[in-house]
């Protein structure tokens, strides 16, 4: 893990850099009033975070775990698609999209422990290729909300799609939260 860490938990860290597209994404969608009205509902420390969070630097995440899910029972977890719609195209930017474009999407899915380790300091995967169509995507040693674990399987429909996927299913068939070992979805696409 490198940049810093932000208070002194020993754990799982996020990266800073979600908190301004927290920010972004509520303004853009429901207004600075909104906004302002919903930052008021959170711990100080995080309220503070969506206004000036160092990008670079380590947080716990137990406290996005907090931060999404107030964010889904405020807004509504109807809300969770286009979120993660604009996350993903905030985030992956510049060579990193151009790089994600050129690669096809199952090969990406094998590359994406080097995007997740961007953001997200505990946690593996295992891809399984079972055709040019289809394939497995297993995440070990991540069990932190059932939030995370439906943002996780729209990031990878995201990416399928940046990298040219059609018809883009991806099911949630093992989940950490019901008593798995593991994280695992399932892909399909054209």
């Amino acid at each position: 893990m490198d940049g810093t860490v932000s208070g002194e938990k020993m754990g799982a860290y996020d990266r800073g850099e979600f908190y301004p597209k927290v920010r972004n994404w509520i303004i853009q969608k429901f207004g600075e009033e909104r906004y302002l009205e919903f930052s008021e509902t959170l711990p100080r420390e995080i309220a503070e975070r969506l206004e000036d969070a160092d990008q670079a630097a380590w947080y716990p995440v137990e406290d996005s775990k907090l931060l999404y899910e107030k964010m889904f029972a405020h807004f509504g977890e109807e809300h969770l698609e286009d979120y993660v719609h604009f996350y993903v195209n905030q985030a992956i930017k510049g060579f990193l999209r151009g790089l994600v474009s050129f690669l096809k999407p199952l090969d990406l899915a094998k590359r994406a422990l080097s995007l997740w380790k961007r953001f997200h300091s505990t946690g593996r995967f295992d891809t399984a290729v079972h055709n040019p169509t289809h394939g497995t995507i297993t995440l070990y040693d991540w069990a932190y909300s059932p939030v995370h674990c439906k943002i996780h399987g729209l990031w990878f429909r995201e990416l399928v799609s940046m990298a040219g996927g059609k018809d883009i299913e991806v099911t949630e068939t093992h989940c950490v939260h019901k008593g798995d070992p593991f994280c695992r979805w399932e892909v399909h696409f054209a």
